[in-house]
């Protein structure tokens, strides 16, 4: 395995906390592609205060982050998604397109303040699963409940929520406390998919490629595959056949 896909990202400049203008989001695609990330899903913030831009902004922000993508690599594929701070609007607002789920796909990346209670957490998980959607938990090792009692994390799992971990805490940058968590999740087979949550091409740029080869070693090349690229190949392509990965249905076309 030697291509990654990095499903949470905040690249898109101007929109949210993340690239501060397209010369640091062209930055962020250099560094991407030399740590071997060949797809991005950019997922600018929908929040109170990190940002809302409307889709029409964002889709404008996308097709010029695949203009520079593809000016390092004509094969370097770009998708548009959101990371959505829970409210209790979010599922009338997604159906009404006012918030983009996963490249237009069912899949939608969810976010939550970190100190919120579990009880919180699942019961607004479930609402969003019983209006349609395939939810995914965005950075599942920052909510306090659940690293504290881990075996909620399986309980998630069990109810269907797909559980997304950062790259940098595999490898420790959260802490030898949450590396052990992840760690256990990864012993259960648990997480979906790994995304870098890079917001710059500074101190939280999109580093990849240390965190694949620490669960290759650990855990094999397979699983490694599995978490780092293939899953999010099979969000990306599920629901409509005829839109293959590198198409970017919310970018422009290739």
């Amino acid at each position: 395995m030697d291509q990654y896909i990095d499903m949470h990202i905040h690249i898109l400049p101007e929109v949210d906390d993340g690239a501060n203008d397209e010369n640091e989001m062209k930055e962020m695609l250099k560094i991407a592609y030399k740590e071997g990330i060949r797809c991005i899903i950019a997922t600018p913030h929908h929040h109170p205060r990190r940002g809302k831009e409307p889709p029409e902004v964002l889709r404008k922000k996308a097709a010029a982050l695949l203009k520079a993508a593809h000016d390092i690599d004509e094969h370097f594929r770009i998708y548009l998604g959101t990371e959505i701070f829970f409210g209790q609007d979010v599922a009338d607002r997604l159906k009404k397109g006012e918030i983009l789920t996963m490249n237009r796909r069912n899949y939608v990346l969810v976010e939550f303040s970190p100190s919120e209670p579990y009880g919180y957490i699942r019961q607004s998980l479930q609402q969003l699963q019983m209006a349609g959607y395939e939810v995914i938990l965005a950075h599942v090792e920052r909510y306090s409940c659940i690293t504290d009692e881990p075996e909620l994390a399986e309980q998630l799992s069990d109810m269907g929520i797909l559980l997304q971990v950062n790259a940098g805490s595999i490898t420790g940058q959260s802490g030898r406390r949450i590396k052990k968590f992840i760690r256990r999740l990864m012993d259960e087979d648990l997480v979906f998919c790994v995304g870098t949550d890079a917001h710059s091409a500074g101190k939280r740029a999109p580093r990849m490629k240390k965190a694949a080869e620490y669960v290759k070693k650990k855990y094999g090349e397979a699983y490694a595959a599995k978490i780092f690229y293939q899953n999010a190949k099979q969000m990306l392509r599920k629901e409509t056949s005829e839109h293959e990965p590198g198409t970017t249905d919310d970018a422009g076309s290739r």
